[in-house]
């Protein structure tokens, strides 16, 4: 059941990261399946053929500074979840005019300091009627071992980016972990979906997959994952975006690969959350992640509790630097 009293956010939206090297990225931004909405010399926003105006923001980083992941945006379910995002301590109501989508935005930091904005109003993008696969052609189902619903028909496929649908979710390590926790589910309808517990301390959590809850609308299995981060410090660890279907994942892999990036983890599928996974560094060296085939729940799904340690069900062992300590 959705919490009295909390602000109700509709879906993740967006992620924004700064790059010192934004022309860079925006090559990689392309072969990663991100369409270009709209830029200036500065910024420029990415959208998937979802219905959201933007998935990602990717704005040149000022006066020499690092690169940075600045925080992410989610939509207002309501006007009024809207306005009493608006009331927040700290809140600040910025010009979303020149923005693809406009509409009305705020931004409340969170605890770690990263930018929550809360969405309202904006335009949303006309979806396709059929998704963006490597498939040529229509859609085709697989044919399993007993049932065979695809007769005379062949499977041909497009070499080239996995297209990417929306953003689905991002992660992030922190040493204030429980205070994280408690601000992201106790002002907003986040819910946890899995907390992992400590192989050595089964007391101690150290991770949470969060979703949003509305009610028994079915929603991705987790939008934030947070982890307790012991060498201290916050640093973001991935955002990831959905595609299509394994073969588009796949072939997306393959085309990255060819131009040169860098492979990080997979691919593999996912225990928590069942994912096919594929984890990729981008030209400034953040984590982001194509995913297909994720599970989505409704508010019947309790709480489930598992020790951590079995991030995969299948996939290559998972390197040392994904599970790298934070640095603050």
């Amino acid at each position: 059941m959705i919490g009295q009293g909390k602000i109700r956010l509709a879906r993740l939206a967006y992620v924004h990261y700064e790059h010192q090297d934004l022309e860079k990225f925006k090559q990689f931004a392309g072969d990663f399946g991100l369409i270009e909405a709209q830029s200036t010399n500065d910024v420029v926003y990415y959208r998937g053929y979802g219905q959201d105006p933007f998935a990602y923001i990717g704005s040149r980083s000022k006066d020499g500074a690092p690169n940075a992941f600045k925080g992410a945006g989610f939509v207002a379910k309501t006007r009024q979840d809207y306005d009493n995002a608006c009331a927040l301590p700290g809140a600040t109501i910025r010009n979303a005019s020149e923005r693809p989508g406009g509409g009305h935005l705020v931004v409340v930091k969170d605890p770690n300091g990263y930018e929550m904005e809360v969405c309202w109003g904006q335009t949303e993008n006309s979806v396709a009627s059929c998704p963006l696969s490597s498939a040529i052609g229509e859609p085709a189902p697989m044919n399993g071992s007993f049932d065979k619903p695809r007769k005379g028909q062949f499977m041909r496929f497009a070499h080239g980016p996995a297209m990417v649908h929306k953003l689905g979710h991002f992660g992030y390590m922190t040493d204030n972990y429980e205070e994280t926790c408690a601000w992201y589910s106790e002002l907003f309808n986040f819910i946890p979906t899995d907390i992992l517990l400590s192989p050595e301390d089964k007391s101690l959590e150290v991770a949470t997959f969060f979703r949003l809850d509305v009610g028994k609308e079915y929603v991705d299995h987790h939008c934030l994952l947070l982890t307790r981060e012991t060498g201290g410090g916050t640093k973001i660890h991935h955002s990831s975006f959905e595609v299509e279907d394994i073969d588009t994942q796949i072939l997306g892999h393959y085309w990255l690969g060819d131009q040169g990036y860098k492979s990080l983890w997979g691919v593999g599928r996912h225990t928590h959350g069942s994912q096919i996974f594929d984890y990729w560094r981008d030209t400034s060296n953040f984590i982001v992640e194509h995913y297909a085939d994720g599970d989505v729940v409704n508010d019947e799904l309790p709480v489930d509790y598992a020790v951590a340690g079995n991030m995969a069900v299948w996939g290559p062992e998972p390197p040392k630097e994904f599970t790298a300590k934070a640095s603050a």
